[in-house]
Parts: C-alpha cells; structure tokens; sequence
C-alpha cells in the first residue's frame, strides 16, 4: 500500500517549516579537528576522532568521503556530526572537518546523525541522512540539506520524511539515493523493519523533494532475517545491478547481491562478502566505469586484542572487480600501487632469521622467524604451500610461536582465509574472529598494508581481509607449515616515509 511520506507523525517532531543554515558553535573536539588539515595514511582517521560510515562520492577527479565522526568522552550530549575528507588518491587525504552538524540539544531529532548518501545535482548538492534520538519519537527520520560547494550546508526540515505505518519508528535509517536511468525517477533506500524482518524499503522521487512510499525493496535473505540490513548502496557496475548492506547481525559482514535489473531478483553468489567482519558499513562507489567500496576497521576496547569492538576507527577502501558472472574481487586500489612505487622508502628483501619447530596439539610446524613490520608499509609476498596451507602469527614473544594469539590461517582444503584472536598451539578449539572464502592454489601471493595495529591482506588479487592486532607492533612474525613441506618464500617490505 503507497502511503505520503509526511503525514500524522510530523507533529511529533515538531519540526520548522524554514530552511536553516547547518551551524552549530563548535566544541572543544571540533576546534581540534580543524585545526589537523592533511593526512598521509593508508587508513585514515583525524587525530582524537574515529571514522564511521562513510558516505563517498567521486566528483572532479577526487573522491568525497563524508563520514559519522566518532568523538569518544566528548563535551557534548550531541554525536557524530557529518564530516569531510577528500583524496584524489587515496593516501593524501584533506581534512575539510565539520561540514553538517547535529544539534546539541536533548529534544531535537538530529541530536544524533546517522548514515546517509550525498548526490550531486546540476551545481547543487543534496545530502539524505538520519536523524537520532531516543528522547523523541519516531526515534528515527531521515534528513535533507543542501550546498553549493559541499562545504557550507542548508537543512531542510520541512523535507524529513517520517516511517508510515510498515515500518518500526526505531529503525528507520541510512537512505542511499540513486538515478535510475531507465525509470526517470531517483530511488531513496532505507534500512528499516517491517513484520519482524530487518528489509530495505523503497522511496521514489522526480525532484528529490517529495517522496513515494514503494514498499519493501529487499526482503532479508541473510542468515538471520531478522537482522537489520545496514548501510545499503545500489550501483549499476559492468553491465550488472549491485545491491550492498551490511548485517547488523550475527556476522557484521558486508554483502552484496547481483541483479540484471533495478528491481531484482537479487542473486546471491558463492562469494557474497567484499571483505570479513574486520571492515563493516562498506558502502559503493562509482568512479567512472570502475568500482570502490569504503568501510571502516573498528577499533578495540583498551587498544587491546582481548577488548570488545568498538563503533568506528579508520577508514579502508578496496577496489572491485567483476568476474564474468558477476561475482566481486576485493584487491588494491590502483592509486595506492601508484603511491607505494611512488614514495622513496627503502625496500629490503626479507629473509628469516631462524627456522623452528612449532607444536601445537594439531601437529608439528616448521616456523621462519623475520623481524618486526615497519610501522606504515606494504609486505610483498609469493609463498609456496604445498600440502594443507599456512599460517602467519603476529606479536611473537621470544620467539614461541606457539603461544602466538594473534594468528592468520590460510586453509587450501576449505578455500578460507581466517583470523584467530587465540594460541596458535590450540587454535583449533577456537571460533575464528573474522574469515574471507578465497582459492588457495600452490602458491599464496600476497600484498599486505600496515598500519601501526592494523594489516589488511591482498589474497592472490581476488580477496580482501582486513584486521586489527595491536600486539603485532614492534614485534617479530613468522609463517609456519606443516613439518614436512618444503618451505620457500619470497618476501620484501617497502616502507612508506
């Protein structure tokens, strides 16, 4: 049943019926903000800030990347304004801060912001993004403001659309517009609930002004239907539809689905993931007739490997490509190769520093020992594995590997690349914390970037796996194998200055 998007509930939220600029007087975190204008960095996020769902759009040759800024034991009641990093190739970030804020005031709906998607129209910028607060209700609506220079916002209200009657006031968020060529019309996506079931409503619109209730777009097919479908995109990429959210539970994976048109069916492939759980609320992006996803890697709680995930932390992007029956491949931005070859840090050749026997109660490994990673670099790597796979353990302590915690498993049998956060020595009593599915031939070719904690692993072009391992700074690694293979590698680190 279509229903008008603003009816009864609007004066609920007691709303004004004028535009408004979006400015708020800063707080002490924002001044801080500002005050940091460039960073350099594989895995950006501003000092004293963590970075939340990000909203990217390529436009004159640099990508866009408005985000959730995550300010922790900050002065304010208010959260996560809308901020701005722009990058044309995606190292050198500019830092353009604040650009739409939430309202500091424990009665207004925009106390909290949340996800949205920004589109560029003519010479005008529009911006749909959530609105957050418990105090009133619905708990949830969805926003517009406009800019002419992306910098400088208008807020909207008398725009906000309200959930009708299907859908739970309390999840209702993160709308994504997209033109739809083929309908003359633009699409809004929003993730919200109807029946029990997290799904992804439909809105349609001419003029980006007023909006038509659809119904439901995308009925949960994830293994948990009542799981909400977080941060959806919808892009037209190499002659196919894809439709990308992100699980709000169990798995916290970004997934995608392929359709021929618009409106579906949505197929789900063998490979439905871009990455594993350590990169969540990835959401698409076009530039030009090439492919990117934008995620972010969450921190831990305590900066500890045992410590709860944390909401936000730092900014990751892969590039995507289609395989001839649709399926992704998660590999290396080609701007990042540039930047890598580019920089003038040295590159030295690793070789092991000792060789030794690792027990553990799943059998006897052979283990070769290299020095510590550099704090920022990319580690170059083709290992043979000739039987069962390989194992590569980070934050080694005088040398045991086997009490290793921190352990990434490439297992050829199953076709999976998994992340234990526990012993090397009894790793197969434990749940791995995050897996990608990838072909594992004779030979493992990899293109690892780290950061400080963070390591995110380029599997054989076709896979990309991003962790968090914060005792793995400063400390030896090794790559372990079954007893009996013959152990070769070819391994090179480039250090980024």
């Amino acid at each position: 049943m279509k229903k008008s998007t603003l009816v009864a509930f609007v004066a609920l939220l007691a709303l004004s019926v004028g535009n408004t600029t979006a400015w708020s007087q800063p707080s002490k975190e924002t001044l801080h903000n500002k005050s940091i204008s460039h960073i350099n960095n594989f895995f950006p996020r501003v000092e004293g800030s963590f970075i939340g769902d990000p909203m990217p759009v390529y436009s004159d040759g640099k990508f866009d990347i408005f985000y959730l800024n995550d300010v922790r034991g900050g002065s304010d009641v208010g959260v996560h304004a809308i901020h701005l990093l722009s990058s044309a190739n995606l190292y050198d970030y500019q830092n353009h801060s604040e650009v739409i804020p939430y309202v500091n005031d424990v009665d207004d709906p925009e106390l909290l912001l949340g996800t949205g998607s920004i589109i560029k129209v003519g010479n005008i910028w529009h911006a749909w993004y959530t609105a957050h607060n418990e105090n009133v209700f619905p708990v949830e609506s969805i926003m517009h403001a406009t800019s002419e220079d992306r910098l400088h916002w208008v807020k909207h209200p008398q725009d906000t659309i309200l959930p009708g009657g299907n859908y739970r006031g309390n999840d209702f968020r993160d709308p994504h517009i997209v033109w739809i060529e083929e309908k003359k019309e633009y699409w809004m996506l929003i993730t919200t609930r109807s029946n029990g079931r997290g799904v992804i409503a439909r809105y349609s619109s001419t003029d980006l002004k007023n909006w038509e209730d659809r119904g439901v777009f995308f009925n949960n097919d994830t293994i948990t239907s009542n799981a909400n479908l977080e941060c959806p995109t919808l892009v037209f990429f190499n002659g196919r539809w894809y439709l990308s959210f992100s699980d709000q539970w169990p798995l916290r994976l970004t997934q995608y689905r392929v359709a021929e048109n618009p409106d579906g069916p949505w197929r789900k492939m063998d490979n439905y993931v871009v990455d594993g759980s350590g990169l969540y609320a990835g959401k698409l992006a076009l530039k030009n007739d090439r492919l990117f996803v934008f995620g972010w890697i969450p921190t831990k709680a305590g900066n500890r490997d045992s410590g709860n995930i944390d909401w936000a932390g730092n900014l990751v992007v892969h590039e995507l490509t289609a395989d001839d029956k649709g399926q992704l491949n998660s590999i290396l931005p080609h701007e990042l190769l540039t930047v890598i070859n580019d920089n003038p840090g040295p590159v030295t050749t690793l070789t092991s520093s000792k060789t030794l026997k690792t027990a553990t109660q799943f059998g006897l490994l052979q283990s070769s020992v290299y020095p510590p990673l550099p704090k920022r670099g990319e580690l170059s790597a083709t290992v043979d594995v000739p039987s069962a796979g390989m194992v590569m353990s980070f934050g080694l302590t005088d040398d045991r590997v086997s009490d290793a915690t921190l352990n990434v498993v490439f297992n050829k049998s199953k076709g999976k690349v998994y992340f234990f956060n526990a012993p090397l020595a009894s790793i197969h009593q434990a749940n791995a914390e995050s897996w990608v599915n990838v072909p594992l031939d004779d030979k493992v070719e990899l293109r690892v970037l780290v950061q400080n904690s963070i390591a995110v692993f380029y599997i054989n072009n076709k896979a990309a796996f991003s962790t968090r391992m914060y005792s793995m700074q400063e400390k030896p690694w090794s790559i372990s194998l079954p007893q009996n293979d013959n152990f070769h590698a070819m391994l090179k680190i480039k250090e980024m200055i």
